[in-house]
């Protein structure tokens, strides 16, 4: 299972009969083993689109465009083929066929990938793949569980399951010190807190919680606590549906 684009149109992200599970929040609020623990256990799919980010910006300066430069960004948002696998058990990541799954989680393009993502041309293109892949996983599988920043309030707003992940700022640095392999655990709060201001400014698509997201926060819980709290909202959501399906 993957997705894959270098263009293309994006479709509703609500359309056919799979499932969709959305999960938000802010870097280090446990999204990620989150939402790869819920996909696994209802058999879905799962699409990281923070790694969809990453590897737009991993490609930027790779090829040495100034991430800062939100033109010379534009102009080449629409060159890098990235690839994203779904399986998550062992989700992919590749960039023009090369695995870039490790490159994209490092300190330079964590500090860049704000930058990308304000982007439009950026966003308008990697919400499409979004939005393209929800739309196939609903058809050709039981459903999808897809984490990022702006999940349940741009990409599919009309999802079964609605969350927003949560957690301390001493919680969150010490779980994104570890993803990056730094023991400066107090840098690594401080960059979190300058994204999250720049995430929470941005006009096209801020970082907020929608009034009918459920707001989870994990500081004191343990992942399978967070997994199966998570999977009981999917098995009810599942358990309505089929009632007002036979009902009418």
């Amino acid at each position: 299972m993957s997705a894959q684009g270098n263009a293309g149109a994006g479709a509703e992200g609500a359309a056919g009969p799979g499932m969709v599970i959305a999960i938000d929040g802010p870097s280090g609020s446990g999204k990620s083993s989150t939402s790869k623990g819920v996909a696994a256990a209802r058999g879905f799919e799962y699409l990281d689109t923070g790694a969809m980010y990453r590897a737009m910006t991993w490609w930027m300066m790779h090829h040495r465009v100034d991430v800062d430069d939100a033109e010379a960004v534009a102009a080449a948002a629409s060159r890098p083929v990235i690839t994203m696998g779904t399986d998550p058990s062992a989700p992919t990541v590749q960039v023009d066929g090369a695995d870039v799954a490790q490159a994209i989680r490092t300190q330079e393009v964590t500090s860049g990938v704000s930058a990308v993502s304000a982007v439009p041309a950026v966003r308008e293109r990697l919400v499409a793949m979004q939005r393209d892949t929800i739309a196939r996983a609903r058809r050709e599988s039981g459903g999808i569980v897809v984490e990022g920043r702006d999940i349940t309030t741009v990409v599919a707003p009309d999802a079964a399951v609605k969350i927003y992940l949560t957690a301390s700022a001493e919680a969150r640095a010490a779980r994104r010190s570890k993803e990056v392999r730094t023991d400066d655990v107090e840098a690594t709060k401080r960059a979190l807190a300058l994204r999250d201001r720049l995430d929470s400014s941005r006009e096209d698509s801020p970082l907020t919680q929608t009034e009918d997201a459920l707001e989870l926060e994990t500081s004191g819980l343990g992942l399978q606590e967070v997994i199966d709290i998570v999977v009981g909202l999917a098995d009810e959501a599942a358990d309505g549906a089929q009632a007002q399906a036979a009902a009418q």
